[in-house]
This record gives structure tokens, C-alpha cells and sequence, in this order.
């Protein structure tokens, strides 16, 4: 029987019954959830078995004597070489940091998500941590149940809305199975993945999908917290200001990394080489510095664990942050495939273990130990580079397993946060974004002009008018022209002026001779105007902030040179073009997907 049959008689059967709205996406959770942490468990495995049978024993084969240490360095440069035999099979656009996109589509595009390609970056990522990359697996978990969602939302061909309920859904089952976090899956999927929206139609099925997702995981896993910690203890309330500090510390790390980060993908960007090799010299850099610091390969759980443990010295934690937010940095930017929890984990764990070291070596009697500073500073970090304390604070609280760390989290986080916000509104994934112009919080259609430059909508040919014709000349001029809005040029062919129908309309009321009157009497000096390079969005701004209908287009580098002319209607146009272009992709990928 074929897939087309069955999903009609289950349809029928679904329409048949009648069930109420809640009832049905209930059910549908339910299975989402499960759906999503068989996929998650699966993922864990497959890199479980690529790192402990592949990578692990060609890292020891290189430790293993002098002679054999810089194999290590050219280990990396497997993964860039599987990366390359992807990106053929499927395209260069599997390469690089994805979670951006995928809050995009979700968003902005109404959950359409190109299922074919997502496998691939899925397929790429594993292949990127199972041998070494330095960074996260939980990007690419969020997308495997964003995939479930997806395919579950086509199966029963449902609306946009429902569509982006069933993908957080998914994100939710998968992120609480790996962690066995119900709650922080729960608020992943709502302030991630949906950007804050905690309506009653979004937050039970995701309860549900959560929940199903973590008793999936406890029957495939054991029910057993990610990070095995000693019992924490409050020595004492002068602790709160330690943490406090902790958390301006790691939100000042968080800006850092962020900044590092971008700086570094600008950089390989801009690297006159292919696509295809950026991932070798990036990924072999990761190598050079594995060779002598191997804790910065791959997810990093174990390494965060010594700290956990205290089993490390805060000088090397000291190293090892700064290492491993370059190491990440390289690997994303390069090409490599992954998300960033698992690097905020290390370096929060890292950070907040030597601050932790250090304060309890002056201050023994009123501190705890440093591992208590670390499982605060996995929180904090996390909290500040995502800008989702809520998150933070619930994932750092299940993987730990300790309740009483809450508070010292609450505080750290929310001071991490608030210093981070302080130098940059944006979060790692939306800072890149908002340089291309889309804001996730804005809506669909101002995001569609936003990504639209001025330069491919206007009007090239524009009608200007001399500054020294009569007002007589002028009436003439204008009786068979369709726009009441011209620019006003010198004899130089410079712009220095706007003449509009209100500018000459109470000219027209007056009695006597007007010959002697010109245009450059009667035209508006302060001219507003746009360049070609910024976008309509832009545009539109400028256009009902001073309530006009047209904008001449300048030249950037020289103000009074007049390159275009753009009107409202050129910006409508272009704006149903580029609506009819993306329904048409978004049509053909659900057609393909099929």
C-alpha cells in the first residue's frame, strides 16, 4: 500500500471522528514527541560511535609517541573531507552555523523547511562532531525535530500556523530527550524556537511533546542527568555578590564570543578560495590547536564533567575558554556543522570553574567549591550568548539535577544577560541576521523588503526639471506627465530641490502675472533621499515619516548626483514580485519533498 494511500484513509478516518482542535494536536504531540527522540537517539549514537571507534583511537595513536604527535593536527582534516563529498551530493549550503535559518523558516517563511537539505546539514553535523569539530549537537537536534514536525504538519496537510506549532513541537521532544530536561525542552522550543510565543495553542501540545520526548529518552538512556555533580551548597549570602560578578564576567565572555565568531566567518567570507576548501585550512587550524590542548575537540561533555569533578586547575580553565571559543569560531565559520550549547556549556563551565578557584582560594570560608561556580557559569553563558535565561536557567538546573543551584543561576544569568545586552541587543543568532537586515520579531512582510535593495526597484529614468523654468513652462510641463512629484535640477545637472503639486497649488489661486516666477522659487530645498544599497524597508520609513510618496535615489558617494527615482508604487511591485518568487520556491520544495 503507498504512503499517498495510507495518509488518505488516516485523513479520512482523523475528519471522520471529529475530534476537538486540542484533542487532535494532543495526539499529534504525542507522536511528534516520540518521533523526535527516537531521531535525537539515533543522532547521539551515530556520533557516539564516530568519536569512540574513529576519532578517539586516531587521537591516542598520535599521543602515543613524540614522533607521532602532529598526526593530530591532520585529523580534522577528515571531517573537511567528508564535508566536501556532502556538499557535492547535495550543495554548498549544508557548510557553516544553520540555526539562524532555521528560526528564519520557521518564522518568516511559515515553517517551510527543505527536508532533503536539512538531512544533509544533520548528516554534516554528525560527521563534523563525531571527528573532532569543536561544536555542539543541539542546533542540529532542534532541527531533527524540527524535520518531524515538518513531515507530520505534510502528512496532514496542515495550516502555517499549525505547521509551526508541530516544528517547536519537535524541537522541544528532541532537546528534552538528549537532556533529559522536560522543562527546559518545554521553554526551548517557546522562547527559541518561537521567539516568546507562549499562547495556549503553542504551550500544551509542546508540554506534551516534551513530556513524551524525555519518557522516550528514560526508556532508550536510563533515566540519568547529563553532568554527575557533587551536592551544592550555599555557604554563604556574601556568595550572591560572587555570582553576580560571575555573571558580568561571563556576559562580558558572551559579547566576545560573539564578536570573535562573526569577525572570524567575515573573515573566512571574504577568503579568496573556494567553499569547498575554506573547511580544510579552517579545520586543520582547529588540528594545530588539538595537538597541544585535545580537550577542545568535539562536544567537550566530558571535559565539562573534570570541572564538575574538580578535576582541573584554573589555569588550565583559563586556557581552555579562550581556546575553545577560537577553536568554535574556526570551526563554524570555515564550514564545519553544529550548533553552539555545547561550546556555551564548556566555556560556562570553564569560566565559571576558575572564577570559582580563584575566589574560593581568598575567601575559603565563605565560598564553595569552584565546581559549584562552574554548573553556575554553564547557566550564565548560555543565558547570556542566547539571550534565553529562562532556557539557561531550567537546562542548567535538569543537567545538574541539583534544585538548590537555582538561585545563584537566577542571579548570574540575569546580571550575564543584562551586561551582554548591554553591549550588543543581539543574541549569536540573530546578530548576523540583523546585518542582513531581517528581524525575526518584525514580521514576514517587512522582512521581504527589508531584503530587498533600493537599486532593483526603482525607476532609472527620471524626469527631472530645470530649476530656472518658468512656473508658465512648469503647468505646460506637467499637463501630461502622470507623476505630481519631480526632482529639481541646476544647471550642473545637480539635484538641489523637489517640486510637488503643494508646492505650486496655492500659486495657482493667486491673481496677477506668475511669469516671472521659477520652479527654484517654489521647490522644497531639504531634500530627502535614499542610496541604492539600502533596502525598502528603509525606503518605506523614510516615506511615511515625511509623507511623501517618492524618494530620488543618490549616488552614495557624491549626494547630488541623481540616480533613480522611487515611488511607492515601485516599492509595491517589487514588493508582490519577491512574495510570488518565494510562494513559488516554498511550492516547488513541498512539491519535491513529496
Amino acid at each position: 500500500m503507498e504512503i499517498s494511500t495510507v495518509r488518505r484513509i488516516i485523513v479520512r478516518l482523523v475528519r471522520k471522528l471529529q475530534l476537538p482542535e486540542y484533542v487532535f494536536l494532543v495526539l499529534v504531540a504525542f507522536i511528534i514527541g516520540v518521533l523526535a527522540a527516537l531521531g535525537s537517539y539515533v543522532f547521539m549514537k551515530v556520533i557516539g560511535f564516530l568519536w569512540h571507534s574513529c576519532f578517539l583511537p586516531l587521537l591516542h595513536f598520535g599521543q602515543s609517541s613524540l614522533f607521532l604527535h602532529p598526526i593530530i593536527a591532520f585529523i580534522p582534516l577528515i571531517v573537511a573531507f567528508l564535508l566536501f563529498l556532502l556538499a557535492k551530493i547535495s550543495s554548498p549550503s549544508i557548510y557553516g552555523y544553520g540555526f539562524p535559518e532555521f528560526l528564519v523558516n520557521v518564522n518568516l517563511k511559515g515553517g517551510i523547511i527543505r527536508i532533503r537539505e536539512a538531512l544533509a546539514k544533520i548528516s554534516a553535523s554528525i560527521v563534523t562532531l563525531g571527528l573532532g569539530g569543536s561544536a555542539g549537537q543541539e542546533g542540529p537536534i532542534a532541527q531533527i525535530g524540527g524535520i518531524v514536525g515538518v513531515s507530520i504538519s505534510r502528512f496532514f496537510v496542515a495550516s502555517e500556523q499549525r505547521r509551526r506549532t508541530f516544528i517547536a513541537c519537535g524541537a522541544a521532544g528532541a532537546i528534552a530527550a538528549v537532556f533529559n530536561a522536560p522543562i527546559a525542552g518545554l521553554f526551548f522550543a517557546l522562547e527559541i524556537v518561537l521567539l516568546g510565543d507562549f499562547e495556549l495553542t503553542n504551550f500544551m501540545p509542546v508540554v506534551v511533546s516534551s513530556g513524551m520526548g524525555t519518557i522516550t529518552a528514560r526508556a532508550l538512556f536510563g533515566n540519568q542527568t547529563a553532568f554527575k555533580m557533587p551536592p551544592y551548597t550555599f555557604v554563604s549570602l556574601w556568595e550572591l555578590f560572587f555570582y553576580i560578578f560571575l555573571g558580568a564576567v561571563i556576559g562580558l565572555l558572551a559579547y566576545l564570543f560573539i564578536r570573535i565568531f562573526y569577525k572570524t566567518k567575515d573573515y573566512f567570507r571574504k577568503m579568496p578560495c573556494s567553499p569547498y576548501s575554506k573547511p580544510f585550512i579552517g579545520l586543520f587550524m582547529v588540528g594545530l590547536i588539538g595537538m597541544f590542548f585535545p580537550q577542545i575537540f568535539g562536544v567537550g561533555y566530558e571535559q565539562v564533567q573534570r570541572v564538575l569533578n574538580a578535576e582541573m586547575s584554573a589555569q588550565l580553565m583559563i586556557i581552555l575558554v579562550f581556546l575553545k571559543i577560537i577553536a568554535t569560531a574556526i570551526t563554524l565559520a570555515s564550514g564545519g556543522v553544529g550548533g553552539m550549547f555545547s561550546p556555551a556549556f564548556f566555556i560556562g563551565a570553564m569560566a565559571g570553574g576558575a572564577f570559582g578557584a580563584v575566589v574560593h582560594h581568598f575567601f575559603p570560608q565563605i565560598t564553595a567549591a569552584y565546581p559549584a561556580y562552574a554548573a553556575v557559569g554553564i547557566g550564565a553563558f548560555l543565558a547570556a550568548l542566547t539571550h534565553a535565561p529562562v532556557t539557561a536557567v531550567f537546562l542548567a538546573f535538569e543537567m545538574t539535577g541539583d534544585y538548590y543551584i537555582i538561585l545563584p543561576i537566577l542571579f548570574a544569568s540575569i546580571t550575564g544577560l543584562l551586561v551582554a545586552y548591554a553591549f550588543s541587543r543581539e543574541s549569536i543568532d540573530t546578530y548576523e541576521l540583523k546585518q542582513q537586515g531581517i528581524d525575526l520579531h518584525a514580521g514576514h512582510e517587512r522582512n521581504i523588503l527589508a531584503s530587498i535593495k533600493v537599486k532593483n526597484a526603482m525607476t532609472p529614468d527620471v524626469v527631472v526639471v530645470p530649476e530656472d523654468m518658468t512656473f508658465k513652462e512648469f503647468l505646460a510641463f506637467v499637463r501630461d506627465k502622470k507623476h505630481t512629484c519631480f526632482p529639481v535640477v541646476n544647471g550642473k545637472g545637480e539635484l538641489c530641490g523637489i517640486i510637488s503639486f503643494q508646492n505650486f497649488r496655492k500659486m495657482l489661486a493667486e491673481e496677477g502675472p506668475k511669469d516671472h516666477i521659477r520652479v527654484k522659487d517654489l521647490d522644497t530645498k531639504e531634500v530627502v533621499t535614499i542610496t541604492p544599497e539600502e533596502n525598502l524597508e528603509t525606503a518605506m520609513e523614510k516615506m511615511r515619516y515625511r509623507h511623501i510618496e517618492r524618494l530620488p535615489v543618490t549616488d552614495p558617494n557624491n549626494p547630488k548626483k541623481l540616480v533613480g527615482f522611487l515611488s511607492q508604487r515601485d516599492v509595491l511591485a517589487a514588493y508582490n514580485k519577491a512574495l510570488l518568487t518565494l510562494m513559488g520556491r516554498e511550492e516547488i520544495s513541498e512539491k519535491s519533498e513529496t
